[in-house]
């Protein structure tokens, strides 16, 4: 998801509101859908990790990706969620007390973000340590962009498939 768009994950398939193209991988996103996850553990549970918050691999979101200048008003509830990139953005660490948020020693009333946002994903829902794992990715720590599978290993045997090593990624 790209800065402005709001990410969810509903039953492994991954969704964009308002917007109805299927996105990503949608064969093994189907496939995920269908598996039975309770055998999955703690694993599958997934950011911001906050009570409150139920999301997991499967089931994530809805989570706006803020946009150069957007404004958030915090609450104890929304905090969680953009937490670090708050104190990414400033070098202050942010504490709630009580039914306060704190900015450093100042009560942090709302924040304008300084940078735009994006959700990565990998193509593999349940084994792909992305944003549901780290949250979201500022912009200035995007430095290349994927154009071939280095590596890849089955999930179930941990044997290497050899054929896909190496191909380009369209």
């Amino acid at each position: 998801a790209i800065p402005g768009d709001t990410f969810y994950i509903k039953n492994g398939i991954y969704k964009v509101a308002n917007i109805n193209d299927s996105l990503g991988l949608y064969s093994q996103q189907m496939r995920v859908s269908k598996r039975d996850d309770t055998k999955l553990g703690k694993a599958f549970r997934c950011f911001p990790k906050k009570k409150g918050y139920n999301w997991n691999m499967k089931d994530f979101g809805p989570l706006y990706v803020p946009a150069l200048g957007d404004t958030l008003y915090p609450d104890i509830r929304n905090i969680y969620l953009y937490k670090n990139l708050i104190q990414y953005e400033t070098g202050q660490s942010i504490r709630v007390e009580s039914d306060r948020i704190y900015l450093g020693n100042e009560i942090l009333e709302k924040y304008v973000f300084r940078k735009n946002y994006y959700f990565m994903a990998g193509d593999y829902c349940l084994n792909s340590k992305d944003s549901r794992y780290w949250g979201l990715l500022p912009e200035d720590h995007i430095v290349g962009k994927a154009a071939f599978i280095w590596k890849s290993e089955n999930i179930f045997t941990g044997k290497y498939r050899w054929d896909r090593f190496f191909n380009v990624i369209n």
